[in-house]
């Protein structure tokens, strides 16, 4: 077996493990974006009233609010310009923090596999045609 013939098959086992693990990589974080949607940036504004919180936000071209509990204003820190995150589905529901990363960590995950698996197939390409 020569050089050409095992730089051929192993770019092409490389190439098929890369191509499975990210196209699931990318169907994993399709249903997770399905199941969770998508979550927009908004500036909030948080007034303190006597007995709770109430957070206001512009979005999808209505004003919402809602209460804050105790635990969530301890984490404000600018009430006049919050940076929030509202569901694009159901404006009405927001959170003070930045959605949770896995999704996209997934995503590019995805993204960078096939990648490989389409360098693996080009070195397949070339090994082929030059060897």
């Amino acid at each position: 077996m020569g050089a050409a013939e095992i730089i051929s098959v192993v770019s092409e086992v490389i190439g098929w493990i890369a191509l499975g693990g990210g196209l699931a990589c990318l169907l994993l974080a399709l249903l997770i974006r399905m199941a969770d949607g998508r979550w927009l940036r908004t500036d909030a504004v948080v007034v303190d009233f006597e007995e709770h919180s109430v957070v206001r936000w512009f979005a999808e071209g209505a004003f919402h609010s809602r209460i804050l509990g105790s635990e969530e204003r301890d984490h404000v820190t600018r009430p006049d310009e919050e940076p929030a995150y509202y569901k694009q589905r159901d404006p009405d529901r927001l959170r003070l923090h930045e959605p949770p990363a896995g999704r996209r960590v997934i995503r590019n995950v995805g993204l960078v596999l096939l990648g490989i698996a389409a360098l693996a197939g080009l070195v397949g390409l070339v090994v082929m045609f030059v060897g």
